[in-house]
């Protein structure tokens, strides 16, 4: 599953190869839109466009990544590793608000 602020399925790609270093990604479909408070780190409520991605070729079960953020601050470093979708839902900051939508 990719989030973003960006509606289109091609910022769902580009978030999706940014964040965990991996280029095989297709849009399986849109799942649909959340609102999300960031409070503490900001007051603003974001609104996300959430989709469903598929990964083709291997990959392994956990893996370093980083956002590099256009250069403008220092890159943010992120250990990757793949969950079992049922459990999906305890993902940080709403990233599983919509996971439900994949059983149904």
């Amino acid at each position: 599953m990719a989030a973003g602020l960006d509606r289109s399925p091609d910022a769902a790609l580009r978030e999706a190869r940014e964040e965990t270093g991996l280029t095989g990604f297709t849009v399986v479909r849109k799942l649909g839109e959340i609102e999300y408070d960031i409070s503490p780190l900001r007051f603003e409520i974001q609104r996300r466009h959430v989709f469903e991605l598929a990964l083709r070729g291997p990959t392994p079960e956990r893996w370093a990544s980083q956002e590099d953020h256009d250069g403008e601050q220092e890159p943010t470093q992120f250990e990757c590793f793949w969950i079992p979708l049922r459990t999906a839902h305890v993902l940080q900051s709403g990233q599983g608000a919509l996971v439900g939508r994949l059983f149904g």
